[in-house]
């Protein structure tokens, strides 16, 4: 991706079977893209999706 939507930083796309993070490559480095990974890996059996009305309403609140 060469330019981030909206010119925003980061960008998560919450799929039905798959949760996509994607940062401006200029805010990250190949080591800071690695370790993020590790630990994005090391706590993925721990989430949950919450389909919660106060969530979308604030992530409305603050998305516009």
């Amino acid at each position: 991706m060469s330019e981030m939507p909206c010119n925003v930083e980061i960008w998560i796309d919450d799929g039905v079977d798959c949760f996509t993070i994607y940062i401006d490559k200029k805010l990250i480095t190949e080591q800071g893209a690695t370790a993020l990974q590790r630990i994005l890996r090391t706590t993925v059996a721990g989430w949950q999706r919450v389909d919660n009305d106060t969530v979308l309403r604030t992530l409305r609140a603050v998305t516009g």
